[in-house]
């Protein structure tokens, strides 16, 4: 991003210079301005997008596997950018495959899938138009991003990030999905595979440095994993037996203090995660550049 900084800086040097010692007719300074203002904005548009694309975190929240099948999802959705985030592991050193089967049915022919092969190193989309491999064939516009596999001490972990909608295929907790992984790396009929659900609701990452608080109630309790709120035991003082008076006053109080009705707390309003900041500065700065650029010209 400070590349594309410097090199925006130049072109507004350049272009100024080029435009001031311009002696041609008006008609070719005014169409050289319009053409330098295009190329301007295009580079604040990649500008834009350089700084504020975000990745998937490490640890996704869902996870769905095969029962038995040493192979499993672990996703997520990561909101800031409509994104789906998808990790697989397999248990064996072999090829996986994870698909969203567009009409709805549990059969593998019609779905389209993302697939890694570790020999060749990809990560890639493919269309599932047969079940020989003549008939899986890698789709014309791939938009995965985040892609990688890699083999360690006999597992096998793929990754990757796509659009929530991409290819006139919209991703939603409604589809039905399949995971499978192959009896080698070499891609070929499947050692294991199945139909899974997903939970997009559940398991959205609001950020990729979201935070890992717990939960608070509208009353401001926490609320344990289970859903239950966690609450202090506050008659445990008053159980215990009174050695003096001091130890009996002292008692009294904590339980008033305890039963005193007292004021909600104020709303928990989190604060404004460092990527949402970044993409703030990055626009207001490139803004800024933008205006510059254009009344100089």
């Amino acid at each position: 991003s400070f590349l594309l900084v410097h090199l925006w800086c130049e072109l507004v040097l350049s272009c100024s210079t080029i435009h001031r010692f311009s002696t041609k007719e008006n008609t070719t300074s005014s169409l050289l301005a319009t053409i330098m203002k295009l190329i301007i904005a295009s580079i604040f548009s990649a500008l834009i997008g350089t700084v504020a694309a975000e990745s998937c975190p490490d640890e996704l929240p869902g996870k769905a596997e095969l029962d038995g099948a040493g192979v499993a999802l672990h996703y997520g959705i990561l909101e800031t950018e409509q994104a789906f985030c998808g990790k697989l592991v397999s248990d064996t050193e072999s090829w996986v495959g994870f698909g969203v089967q567009p009409k709805g049915v549990s059969q593998m022919v019609g779905a389209n899938a993302v697939i890694a092969l570790p020999l060749a190193d990809t990560v890639q989309q493919y269309t599932l138009n047969t079940k020989t491999n003549s008939g899986i064939v890698p789709t014309e516009s791939q938009s995965l991003t985040d892609n990688a596999v890699v083999q360690e001490d006999g597992v096998t972990v793929a990754t990757f990030m796509q659009p929530l909608s991409y290819n006139d295929l919209v991703l939603t907790s409604q589809n039905v999905y399949l995971l499978a992984k192959g009896r080698g790396n070499d891609l070929g009929y499947h050692a294991s595979r199945g139909f899974v659900t997903l939970d997009f609701e559940a398991n959205i990452i609001s950020s990729s440095t979201g935070s890992t608080e717990a939960p608070l109630t509208t009353d401001g309790t926490p609320i344990a994993t289970d859903g239950t709120p966690i609450t202090t035991d506050s008659t445990e003082a008053s159980s215990t037996t009174a050695t003096d008076a001091t130890t009996t006053a002292a008692t009294v109080e904590a339980s008033v203090t305890t039963n005193f009705p007292t004021a909600a707390p104020a709303p928990n309003t989190p604060a404004p995660s460092s990527a949402s900041l970044q993409k703030i500065g990055s626009m207001v700065f490139g803004g800024s550049l933008l205006l510059i650029a254009v009344f100089t010209i």
